[in-house]
């Protein structure tokens, strides 16, 4: 079964090229604040936030994607990494993103598996943490968007849902 699994997981992955258009995006984003949701209720830490809000921590990140363009409506599939100095993780990632003006809303979800890059190895992990992010994005042409989101962090077998929220910039490259 899971011979079969990957199998088929690689002959979609050959026929995407021919239906979608590759796309990078390469941003930075700073967290500004932190904190969990736990049923009804929000925690949040005002330490960490006051410490989050008074010093800049710029985080990298790098998107990779096959892209389907519906119009003012896209959606892909592909890879999603933040780079943090020397160290690298990357996830498998989804996203649908809708314009309004010059507005773009993003909803993404990934994880599931997960790669880490540093000091020259790789790792490969798998586990049950899901990471949804949204966010709100202004255009400033077709390729620079400022903005900012909040993206989640989620077990199944918990209630509690972690989050970060953050401001940032970054450059969609579409290759068409």
């Amino acid at each position: 079964m899971k011979r079969c699994s990957v199998i088929i997981a690689m002959l979609l992955l050959l026929s995407l090229p021919a239906f979608a258009q590759l796309r990078i995006d390469l941003g930075i984003e700073i967290p500004r604040g932190a904190g969990s949701v736990s049923g009804n209720e929000v925690f949040s830490d005002p330490e960490v936030n006051k410490f989050l809000t008074d010093y800049i921590f710029p985080i990298p990140e790098i998107d990779l994607y096959y892209q389907f363009d519906f119009g003012s409506l896209r959606a892909g599939l592909g890879l999603r990494m933040y780079t943090f100095l020397i160290a690298s993780i990357f996830w498998p990632n989804a996203f649908i993103e809708a314009d309004i003006w010059n507005l773009t809303a993003v909803a993404q979800m990934g994880g599931g598996f997960f790669g880490m890059y540093a000091l020259g190895q790789t790792r490969f992990e798998n586990g049950k943490v899901f990471m949804p992010d949204l966010s709100l994005w202004y255009r400033f042409g077709n390729s620079f968007r400022l903005g900012g989101g909040a993206i989640g962090f989620m077990l199944p077998e918990s209630t509690n849902i972690g989050f970060l929220y953050y401001i940032g910039g970054k450059f969609n490259i579409v290759f068409k």
